[in-house]
């Protein structure tokens, strides 16, 4: 059988892949149309073929799980990605990536500078979106045709089946966060149909949340064993949760936001209204995916300890994961097949040593971060410059300052960040990593590389282990949903309906926290004008440090309308012979109104029908 990663197949079902990927591929790629729901010429005239027993077809479900089309685009794992070496992760987050050779680094770039446009390349091409669209009806439109030799085959076709629905509101889903509503094709288009417009918000909403209703009917609980990765029942209730509190979320459940006024379809951007009833149905569903999700077996990840919970299961597939991405086994820089892991380790340390560095945490991200008992260093800047701290109270009573800025922050911050003095690399390595600008100083492990910018890297995803020879081996795990997810969606769900957080969300957020050695939320510690507003700020917190890297935040802000916070003038540290001081990096990031709903690629809007553009481009 075949595994469900970007790269990895058993080898004694080679013959039967080979056979069904040059038939897709013949679905997926043979069309290079402009108009992207126009049918791919000569793409069915083998489905027969491929239709003929169940080992054929999964071929058709195996690829709608190909990086081009699933994944949480979460990190950039080498230089030929088709998206570009670029992550939402580095969009959303407050990290700085090396953009001295934007023609190397990919299409983030103009995400962040401000200069996205509808000519820009797009990081996720709507046409991509619909290949998957069209290969996921094919498969339901050619289910019934399949030739099944028993009742657990029959079966089999069944959960497939369900997969396909799975996907289908997985695309549409990621459509909505990125446009908000996109033409629903319910059938395999076979030419010449009236063209497709894009409906109004709630209709999308509905149609989306029905495909993951017909998923839930079909799948499985669990797979077992080697099918491990795929759709199950749990993970699509999770995704149907995740729908419902997007849709629920002020940038979709309010009146139309005023820098889309006069836009001639509103109802495409959102509801067009508030109604706390929205949330509600979020919450319920919420609760649904949870207790599905506990009935099959799955849990918080505890078994490491507070210190490295969160650092173990970014690193490792655990029962706290219920959607993910599985890629194959690697390490060696010289087979170029993960060039992430080894552009993030510090310089000297470990088998392999590069200078150049792509993901570097800023100290305005370092500065987000709470004290371990729950309280912020950091009230503000002084003038808005992060140059300037203002230390608060609790910053003051803790004895902060930036000189010892590492000393006693939520474990989470060890566990995502590498910085001046941490450690790394412990199984094989004994020194500290040393950051020190000054050349006369001792043991450094800087590499003097004048892209170095923060003086951090990232540790989070950076299996540490890698270093210790080019011989060991590791299967990247990337998460799309985890329990941990679920479990503040509800909480924010919940605050949102009860205007205020309930019993029920408390123990699901402070479930959370614990299993990092935080305490339980204390609304002192929060800003807000009242005690929902105080609550949805420790949610936002939560889902930044907890998500950190799993292009969670980038969405989450946009569906917020905190779109604002990622404007920001970048920062770093400076370490001059042990002394510690802040410096600009001299890079921006920049995000406009119009942001909140991307443009379609003005190719798309000029020659297919019915797709018009967003408001403000």
């Amino acid at each position: 059988m075949i595994t469900i990663n970007r790269y990895n197949m058993s080898l004694k079902n080679i013959k039967y892949f080979s056979a069904g990927i040059m038939l897709i591929a013949m679905v997926m790629m043979s069309s290079c149309q402009k108009d992207f729901l126009e049918k791919p010429k000569g793409s069915d005239i083998t489905m027969d073929t491929v239709f003929t027993s169940t080992q054929n077809a999964q071929q058709m479900i195996f690829l709608l799980y190909e990086d081009n089309y699933f994944g949480p685009a979460n990190l950039a794992l080498h230089w030929w990605d088709p998206k570009g070496y670029a992550s939402w992760s580095e969009i959303g987050e407050d990290i700085y990536v090396y953009t001295g050779k934007p023609g190397d680094y990919g299409s983030q770039i103009a995400y962040y500078d401000g200069t996205f446009s509808p000519s820009s390349r797009q990081f996720y091409p709507i046409n991509t979106l619909y290949y998957a669209v069209r290969h996921a009806h094919i498969f339901i439109e050619h289910a019934p045709k399949i030739k099944t030799s028993s009742p657990d085959d029959a079966e089999y076709v069944k959960n497939m089946t369900g997969e396909a629905y799975a996907h289908l509101a997985y695309q549409y889903f990621y459509g909505m966060k990125l446009w908000g509503t996109i033409p629903i094709v319910d059938k395999t288009l076979v030419g010449g149909e009236e063209s497709i417009t894009r409906p109004a918000f709630s209709e999308f909403i509905d149609k989306i949340v029905g495909y993951c209703d017909q998923a839930i009917e079909r799948l499985p609980e669990k797979w077992e064993g080697r099918w491990t990765g795929r759709f199950t029942s749990v993970a699509a209730k999770a995704l149907k949760a995740k729908i419902l509190v997007y849709a629920a979320s002020p940038l979709y459940n309010s009146p139309t936001p005023d820098f889309a006024a006069g836009y001639e379809h509103p109802e495409v951007l959102g509801y067009t209204n508030f109604d706390k009833a929205r949330w509600k149905r979020a919450a319920d569903a919420c609760k649904e995916a949870i207790d599905a999700a506990h009935a099959a077996g799955h849990q918080l990840y505890t078994g490491s300890g507070t210190n490295k919970n969160l650092y173990y299961l970014a690193i490792n597939l655990t029962n706290e994961h219920i959607l993910y991405e599985r890629f194959k086994e690697a390490n060696a820089e010289g087979g170029w097949k993960y060039t992430l892991y080894m552009m993030n380790q510090p310089y000297g340390i470990g088998w392999y040593t590069r200078e150049d560095l792509m993901y570097q945490p800023t100290m305005n991200h370092v500065d987000g971060y709470q004290l371990a008992n729950g309280k912020y260093p950091i009230s503000g800047y002084t003038g808005g410059d992060p140059t300037k701290p203002i230390i608060s109270d609790a910053g003051i009573a803790a004895g902060y300052n930036d000189q010892n800025y590492q000393v006693n922050r939520d474990p989470r911050f060890y566990q995502n960040i590498v910085y001046h003095g941490s450690k790394f690399g412990e199984s094989y390595n004994t020194k500290l990593v040393n950051f020190d600008i000054n050349k006369s100083v001792a043991n450094r492990t800087h590499g003097d590389w004048l892209g170095f910018k923060t003086s951090f890297m990232l540790r989070k995803f950076i299996n540490e282990d890698l270093g210790k020879g080019s011989d060991v081996k590791y299967n990247p795990i990337h998460p799309i949903l985890r329990l941990a997810d679920l479990y503040l969606l509800y909480a924010e769900a919940l605050n949102e309906y009860n205007d205020g957080p309930t019993a029920d969300g408390l123990t699901y957020f402070n479930q959370v926290r614990t299993r990092s050695g935080m305490p339980d939320y204390d609304a002192a510690n929060y800003q807000g004008a009242n005690s929902k507003e105080k609550f949805f700020n420790a949610i936002v917190y939560e889902r930044k440090v907890e998500f950190f890297m799993e292009s969670q935040r980038y969405f989450d802000l946009r569906r917020w309308k905190k779109g604002s916070d990622l404007n920001l003038k970048m920062t770093g540290v400076l370490i001059n012979n042990g002394v510690v001081s802040r410096n600009e990096i001299g890079w921006s990031n920049i995000f406009r109104d119009n942001m909140y709903f991307h443009p379609f690629n003005i190719e798309s809007v000029n020659n297919t029908k019915g797709l018009y553009q967003n408001p403000g481009w």
